[in-house]
């Protein structure tokens, strides 16, 4: 499979994970980590297929961090914002909390 069909592959996944995200908005029937795994799936697999677009390899890995940066090292332009860095480390940290005390 070339770099383009498997990241147009994972690109289906991701869109499927974000239209889930459009079914879970009452918030009494889904639990924010759930919504939240679905949201962090969503942008996992976007990255994982711009990075297979761009034809790079990246590790086994579900943090979103580690494929931005290797992102930005391949010279893609990224939000450079503190704000953005830090919500991201944020939301990955309580997503992964709430789901390991479960």
């Amino acid at each position: 499979m070339s770099d383009r069909e498997y990241a147009r592959m994972i690109l289906t996944a991701a869109r499927k994970d974000l239209s889930a995200l459009s079914g879970m908005s009452d918030r009494r029937q889904f639990a924010d980590e759930i919504f939240g795994f679905h949201a962090q799936q969503a942008v996992e697999k976007a990255l994982k297929a711009w990075l297979s677009l761009r034809g790079l390899e990246y590790p086994r890995t579900h943090d979103l961090e580690v494929l931005f940066d290797l992102l930005a090292e391949s010279g893609e332009r990224l939000p450079q914002d503190s704000r953005f860095r830090s919500t991201l480390r944020t939301s990955q940290c309580s997503s992964a909390t709430k789901l390991t005390t479960i």
